[in-house]
């Protein structure tokens, strides 16, 4: 590829597919620069390149990854320059690029960038080299930054924010052959949302169970995928914001019977609260949801539910709901109060 004809911005499932496209039609380019918070999409880009450059029996030989924390970038660029071994191709991984950003290597691995910059301005045909960085942002102001975005392909791997979420989503689904109900994709993005390693995990682990029915439904994500503590508790505030004490108290047994320590839960409780609280001030001042996500630095999903639950309440109340739920962590602190009936009696103050 002459220069750099695309790039992909974004990590909406949309931006980055023409990306995908290319790969699987053989248009691979002989640099790429991967850099984003979001690992799935670095890692499923560079599985494609793998794939579509070397046969299964050629990787041994002709796949290489190397950590720039760990690896002086000359040594990745000299395996780069070597001609393939029993095979017509190269892959070479540049792993935690961090020179590409402004970051200061604790290592202090000493690189040789005029090397790379040399080595960029000639990439050798047979040879496929990937530059990861698992970075928010790298250092626009840096000529080797500058010049691998102009010579190579690169991608701006950013976190998902809800609308891209639900379109990757049902991308999947329509690329499956199956539907899913809204429900269902609420759910998904409540509780594997945060995680696309994991959403994408589950999503096949559905897409199966689905079955003949070919649709997958809320019933099936409660059935199927898995809950941590922090799930359970973000659900559990939910009733509570709601006023639904029944289902909140049956959550709330639930993790009894599984001996979670509940001054952890409590803790929990107040940390959520403490986010509704500040997206209620946030919200005020005019922050958009991407905008109070990266402040809060939590997902924008969380933030939209957050949002919703700020609705119910005051700032005023949401104060006294914080300084509640202290003071039930000071008592059971001090021994004033069972931690179990203490725990109860929270729920129950909150959910009314």
């Amino acid at each position: 590829m002459e220069g750099n004809e695309h790039c992909y911005r974004g990590a909406a499932w949309m931006d980055y597919i023409p990306l995908l496209n290319d790969i699987e039609n053989q248009n691979i380019a002989p640099l790429y620069l991967l850099y984003g918070t979001e690992a799935y999409l670095i890692t499923n880009v560079m599985e494609k390149i793998t794939a579509n450059t070397l046969a299964e029996e050629e990787r041994d030989f002709n796949h290489s990854v190397y950590d720039m924390k760990e690896v002086p970038v000359e040594t990745a660029l000299e395996e780069g320059e070597t001609l393939p071994f029993f095979g017509s191709g190269r892959v070479v991984v540049l792993k935690n690029c961090y020179f590409l950003t402004g970051a200061k290597d604790k290592e202090k691995v000493e690189h040789n960038l005029s090397y790379l910059e040399e080595y960029i301005d000639n990439p050798p045909k047979e040879t496929v080299m990937i530059f990861t960085a698992p970075y928010e942002k790298l250092d626009e102001r840096k000529k080797i930054v500058k010049k691998l975005k102009k010579q190579g392909v690169f991608l701006e791997a950013s976190s998902f924010d809800e609308k891209n979420m639900g379109q990757w989503i049902e991308r999947f689904c329509e690329t499956r052959g199956v539907s899913i109900t809204s429900g269902a994709k609420e759910k998904m993005m409540q509780l594997a949302g945060k995680d696309m390693m994991m959403l994408s995990s589950e999503m096949d682990k559905l897409a199966l169970y689905a079955g003949e029915q070919r649709q997958i439904t809320e019933e099936m994500v409660e059935e199927l995928v898995p809950r941590n503590l922090e799930d359970n508790v973000f659900e559990l505030v939910d009733h509570v914001v709601h006023g639904r004490a029944e289902q909140a108290f049956r959550i709330h047994y639930d993790l009894m019977k599984q001996n979670e320590e509940p001054i952890k839960i409590l803790t929990l409780l107040a940390r959520q609260f403490r986010m509704i609280l500040h997206v209620y001030q946030l919200k005020k001042t005019g922050y958009s949801r991407q905008k109070m996500a990266s402040r809060l630095k939590v997902h924008p999903y969380a933030v939209k539910v957050a949002e919703e639950q700020s609705r119910t309440y005051s700032e005023t109340r949401l104060k006294e709901v914080l300084q509640k739920l202290a003071e039930a962590d000071e008592r059971i602190k001090t021994g004033k109060m069972d931690k179990h009936l203490q725990l109860e009696l929270s729920i129950a103050g909150l959910a009314v």
